[in-house]
């Protein structure tokens, strides 16, 4: 695992991204340990825990599935990768959903509901 390289795109990420968010990250200077998990050749399969899919807005289900904390995270979907979503600056999903209650109102829910059932990659930190 390259941590510094996994240091250094995590940063970016999270600058690039609350950039484009115009969101304020606060220090981006603190230091954590990261791994990255999958990689473009070898991607996480599908992890068919229904936590996912249930989710909504929960953002402990990183640390309730895979007891790391996410930073940042990609789909797979069928025409290549997404970008890569920072956790609460860009993972809002933005699709609704037509199962919602009452009808026409939507059911928030972040990107990561479809680790459930796509591949995935992401970065994550002690």
């Amino acid at each position: 695992m390259k941590l510094l390289n996994c240091f250094v795109l995590t940063m970016g990420a999270i600058l690039l991204s609350s950039q484009l968010a115009s969101a304020d990250i606060g220090n981006t200077a603190t230091q954590q340990m990261c791994t990255q998990s999958g990689s473009d050749s070898a991607p996480l399969p599908p992890n068919p825990n229904t936590d996912w899919g249930n989710g909504g807005l929960n953002r402990n289900l990183d640390r309730i599935v895979y007891k790391r904390e996410i930073i940042a995270y990609k789909i797979k979907w069928s025409s290549g990768w997404s970008v890569w979503y920072v956790k609460g600056v860009n993972d809002l999903y933005s699709l609704t959903t037509p199962s919602a209650s009452p009808p026409g109102a939507v059911n928030a829910r972040l990107a990561w509901i479809y680790f459930v059932d796509h591949q995935h990659q992401f970065i994550s930190c002690d």
